[in-house]
């Protein structure tokens, strides 16, 4: 029997940008090979447009080189992302990630009840919003995820990574929260054994 595909998405800048700080990006690709990372246009976009940050570098850098091995889904603001990357002068709304995530949200619904979806997230809207969320999603914050890569991964330290990032993000959310799906999801069993 073959292992039904599971799709890691990461609909929060703030996933990105806290692993970046802490130089932990790689760790996304602690899964095995039939989970399938995907980032929102919405998210590549407010974590790289800032060139002059470190951590905006790290994070185009990694999506560039790992083009084959992560999807970009576009949102509903594609065309206007497209058009702020070419006119810098547009300014795109302050709340278009938030706006992003319900499109996103209901885009996923749509595939319900299909390939289960784990969300990897920081941003508290996750937790406030998780009541409406489509039956096939798991909801896994960024701290529970390197909490579970220190019990999965030989020599990998939760306090360290932690440190890492808060060492040039201070306000990391370091709230711990696995909500699993309605059916059963199995992500925990796809984390390679290093």
């Amino acid at each position: 029997m073959s292992k039904m595909a599971i799709r890691l998405v990461i609909p929060d800048s703030g996933v990105l940008i806290s692993l970046a700080h802490g130089q932990l990006l790689d760790a996304l690709f602690g899964f095995s090979d039939d989970v399938r990372l995907t980032v929102t246009d919405v998210v590549q976009y407010e974590a790289t447009m800032r060139t002059d940050l470190i951590d905006a570098g790290r994070i185009k850098e990694f999506l560039k080189k790992n083009a084959d091995r992560i999807k970009v889904d576009a949102t509903g603001f594609h065309k206007l992302i497209e058009q702020a990357i070419e006119n810098p002068a547009i300014e795109l709304p302050k709340n278009i990630g938030e706006i992003s995530i319900y499109g996103y949200v209901n885009d996923i619904r749509r595939d319900e009840p299909g390939i289960p979806v784990l969300v990897l997230f920081e941003d508290e809207w996750f937790l406030k919003n998780q009541y409406t969320r489509p039956r096939n999603t798991h909801l896994l914050s960024l701290a529970a995820f390197l909490k579970f890569l220190e019990k999965a991964i030989p020599g990998f330290s939760f306090d360290d990574a932690m440190d890492r990032i808060r060492n040039t993000r201070p306000r990391v959310n370091t709230i711990e929260k696995d909500i699993p799906a309605s059916s059963a999801t199995t992500w925990k069993s796809r984390i390679r054994k290093q």
